[in-house]
């Protein structure tokens, strides 16, 4: 099974891809695309992997959005 994420910036595309350092590996198609692959015996073990992998690109994505909200805010105190 094959995974390719996309995202329009560059760097939460970067961002996004690493945080999948740990977990699998990785390929760059363009400044916008990367994909994963991932390789089960079973449909239980396919779907676990696949559970982990879109959770862990889920929560840096919400990060990115924090990062993103934060930098974008301004103080009025």
């Amino acid at each position: 099974m094959v995974c390719t994420i996309q995202r329009d910036d560059r760097t939460q595309r970067k961002a996004l891809q690493e945080s999948l350092t740990s977990e699998a590996e990785t390929e760059s198609i363009d400044d916008q695309q990367f994909s994963f692959n991932l390789h089960e015996a079973n449909a239980k073990d396919l779907r676990a992997m696949w559970n982990t992998r879109i959770r862990g690109l889920i929560a840096a994505d919400e990060i990115l959005k924090v990062i993103q909200t934060a930098g974008s805010s301004t103080n009025s105190d």
